[in-house]
């Protein structure tokens, strides 16, 4: 989606969210059953946070109170959670006395501590070039120089210097696969060692994340017969017999969104029969009947119950006509001034694909103008309901919002709107069976959340989850692997994005509680990184394909949670 202008957001709380875990005390809280806090501090942003969780059948007040500092509140609904977060150095001491009326009653203290927030992680180009590669990441509040020795290999020890909020992956070494390693890692008082043996496959003992790119602006494209100048916008999905369906937009003249230019973009897909390893040749698999017609931002549901994928994305019907431009009124298949969500299907895991079908008359309102379906990926909920996440203004203000269905996607229909001031968004069903809505913010800065019983009841208030972010679209998903018949639930989490103020530093973190604190993370790619989608594959492990700006590619990793939570 383009960059919009900065927009009002709704904001319910001061709020908060968590990345890596502290040691701090916490005192036996009252008893108030369905009520809790979770204190946790995120060095990517040097902040200490809290998150509310009310499970009970009533909305009710928390009231944080830090003597000295000051005392705050936020309502949450029942079933739901909402955040506290404060912004401070590293070596900051704090007590949080927090508090109900239903008599919840908990005071907990520590230390934001980020002095040694360091961490150093083995992975494996598993592309050409075949190479071991290094991950330093340094969350510390000032530039760290690493020493990196391998005992007995040729230019040991290395040293890097890594500014403040950063990552490094420009240590590599051309290895044949089966070489031992051991990397011992120091930086002042931290260290660490990271050993192992050489090699893609994610097998004991092996890197724990393998990277490979699968289309880039050299790639000549079958269907297309050349490369694209720009490719963009990654969607992700697995089917039952663990294929992984990557597509992304070939933008063939240039780096523009839908309408922009010439407005031709077409879906490159790419798949992979062997869980990851390796993926097929990219082809075009959806292109509109001309070159002045565009689609792009692509999105992947698959349905487990009958195995059939969808892949929805956006139709733009000329030169000029985007999410930005688009009108209101015209709700037919051959609207010419405004956007549609189109999809298409595949009964052989990605194989072959069906014709378009345009659901313009179907859930396009007649006051909204621009409408587009959120890339990446749609959900399957454990009722067998399928959800794809969609975007669209009405009366100048943008709204997150979902389409549903309830026969495998014979018919779709629209759900409620989560929040205003937001865009591209990923639906995630918690333990719980709620539908919490994961935002990306026109005003960046953070992560906004919105949560209902389901997509056709009314989302609460949204909420700033204090997880920080550019304005990107990013990802979140539950821990489950593809299985046939309907998901069931967990409260295991991932959450993918650029965990920085601009399209830089691509993290994944792990929630063991439903999203209410994301105590381990993992930095996935330094540097430059931009959109991002993940899916559970069929051993276990996580894919996670994303972009690089507008011509670095479309890179597919697979990393297990080990890996993350090491």
């Amino acid at each position: 989606m383009p960059t919009s202008p900065r927009t009002r957001t709704r904001i319910r709380a001061i709020t908060v969210a968590a990345i890596t875990a502290l040691a701090l005390v916490t005192a036996a809280p009252a008893h108030a059953a369905g009520q809790s806090a979770v204190v946790t501090q995120d060095c990517t942003s040097s902040r200490i946070q809290q998150t509310v969780v009310n499970q009970t059948s009533a909305a009710t007040t928390f009231t944080l109170t830090w003597p000295g500092v000051g005392s705050w509140t936020t309502r949450a609904a029942a079933g739901d959670s909402a955040h506290f977060h404060f912004t401070r150095p590293s070596g900051t001491n704090y007590t949080f006395h927090t508090t109900t009326p239903q008599g919840f009653d908990q005071t907990s203290t520590g230390t934001l501590d980020c002095s040694n927030a360091l961490s150093v992680r083995a992975t494996m180009d598993c592309g050409d070039p075949h190479r071991l590669r290094l991950i330093l990441d340094n969350r510390s509040a000032s530039s760290r120089t690493f020493t990196v020795a391998w005992p007995g290999r040729s230019g040991s020890p290395w040293t890097v210097t890594v500014p403040a909020g950063s990552g490094h992956n420009g240590l590599f070494w051309t290895v044949p696969d089966g070489t031992p390693y051991t990397f011992d890692v120091s930086s002042g008082s931290w260290s660490d060692t990271v050993s192992g043996t050489s090699g893609c496959g994610l097998a004991s003992g092996r890197p724990g994340m393998n990277s490979q790119t699968i289309l880039t602006t050299s790639t000549v494209i079958d269907g297309l017969g050349k490369a694209a100048r720009s490719v963009r916008i990654p969607a992700l999905g697995v089917t039952g017999n663990g294929t992984v369906i990557a597509v992304a937009d070939a933008r063939v003249d240039g780096s523009y969104d839908l309408g922009g230019g010439t407005n031709n973009i077409q879906l490159a897909m790419a798949r992979s029969t062997d869980g990851g390893a390796s993926f097929s040749h990219p082809k075009i698999i959806a292109k509109p009947s001309s070159t002045s017609q565009g689609y792009g931002d692509p999105s992947i549901l698959v349905d487990r119950e009958t195995g059939k994928v969808f892949v929805f994305f956006t139709y733009s019907p000329r030169p000029g006509i985007g999410f930005w431009s688009s009108v209101p009124g015209d709700t037919s298949t051959t609207a010419p001034d405004n956007t549609h969500i189109r999809y298409i299907t595949s009964t052989d895991d990605g194989a072959t694909w069906s014709s378009p079908v345009d659901l313009n008359p179907h859930v396009r309102h007649p006051s909204w103008a621009g409408m587009f379906a959120s890339s990446g990926h749609g959900i399957q909920l454990a009722s067998g309901r399928l959800v794809q996440p969609i975007v669209y203004k009405a009366g100048g203000v943008d709204h997150a919002s979902n389409i549903y269905s309830d026969d495998n996607g014979a018919t779709w229909h629209n759900g409620t709107s989560a929040a205003t001031g937001v865009n591209e968004s990923k639906a995630v069903q918690r333990s719980t069976g709620r539908i919490a809505q994961n935002m990306r913010s026109n005003g960046g800065g953070d992560r906004w959340y919105a949560t209902a019983p389901d997509v056709t009841s009314a989302f609460g208030t949204a909420w700033n989850s204090g997880l920080i972010d550019p304005a990107c679209n990013g990802d979140e998903i539950s821990y489950l692997r593809p299985a046939s018949g309907t998901p069931s639930l967990t409260n295991v989490a991932l959450h993918s994005n650029n965990a920085a103020t601009a399209r830089n530093d691509l993290t994944v973190r792990v929630s063991r509680d439903d999203g209410a604190s994301w105590p381990e993370a993992a930095l996935l790619k330094p540097g430059a990184a931009g959109y991002s989608t993940m899916a559970v594959l069929a051993d276990g492990s996580v894919g996670n394909l994303y972009e690089i700006g507008n011509t670095g590619g479309i890179v597919f990793t697979r990393f297990t949670l080990p890996w993350i939570e090491s």
